[in-house]
């Protein structure tokens, strides 16, 4: 099953309406059973639908582990489309939470298919580092060590290749650690909001900045806020009473800086 793996960090001396930006990766590996990775011979490529801010918002990667790096400031819901090499099965596609709550995290997927596909392609799908499937004749002592051996090294190239991939990226993040606290603790906005005026720029934003300041608040919710999001209706709430005094100063220069454009 793939299993979608999403690791990120803070970019140094780099802010964005006063957050620290953050580079972010999104690979999709094969996990069987056993919790072991195996390839996804089966998968034609990838795609990945961002945010509208992003440009172009489509992405599409062809080589596994379908690897996609970006850089940005908030957290969204992404959708990730799965295209398969039997063009007879109709792609499926994954939501996914990009979020900075932990430096990496990952997520398993169930895919299933109909039961008439290709031939070939559940040839495909059954190929694995342990095939499950019987033999028609039984294996002497001999084969079956040589095969258990064959199928050990299978496995531990695989797990040394994911291994050296996760060591690349901790070695281009040696201070992820130390810039995380400088995240929490910043800058921290010193004056009063009048909340009321606050409201009132929140009115005269057009469509496109309404929708980035709704990301900014996202990006920085936190337990103690009132927000409520209703995708249905198109509305979006917060009580601004319940917003600390950092972010209350973002969102304040975030409507002055645009307003002002």
């Amino acid at each position: 099953m793939p299993q979608v793996v999403t690791s990120q960090h803070i970019v140094k001396r780099q802010k964005q309406f006063g957050f620290h930006m953050r580079k972010w990766k999104i690979c999709i590996y094969g996990v069987n059973a056993r919790n072991e990775e195996e390839p996804l011979p089966y998968v034609d490529y990838i795609e990945y639908v961002l945010h509208e801010t992003f440009k172009p918002p489509l992405r599409k990667v062809i080589e596994y582990p379908f690897e996609l790096r970006e850089m940005g400031w908030g957290e969204f819901d992404m959708k990730i489309r799965i295209h398969f090499k039997d063009k007879a099965s109709p792609p499926v596609t994954l939501d996914h939470d990009l979020n900075f709550q932990h430096p990496q995290y990952e997520i398993p997927h169930v895919l299933s298919f109909k039961p008439d596909v290709k031939p070939s392609f559940m040839k495909l799908l059954s190929q694995a580092p342990e095939p499950s499937i019987e033999r028609e004749t039984p294996l002497s002592s001999n084969d079956e060590a040589s095969e258990g051996k064959a199928n050990k090294r299978q496995r531990d190239t695989i797990a040394k290749d994911r291994s050296k991939r996760l060591k690349e990226d901790q070695s281009s993040d040696d201070d992820s650690q130390q810039d995380s606290s400088a995240a929490t603790s910043g800058d921290e906005w010193s004056e009063k909001i009048n909340i009321r005026a606050l409201a009132e720029k929140f009115q005269e934003l057009s469509a496109d900045d309404l929708l980035e300041l709704v990301q900014l608040i996202k990006a920085n919710q936190t337990e103690d806020m009132y927000v409520k999001e209703d995708g249905e209706a198109g509305e979006f709430h917060i009580d601004l009473q319940t917003v600390g005094d950092k972010l209350l100063g973002v969102l304040w220069q975030f409507c002055e800086k645009r307003l002002s454009q």
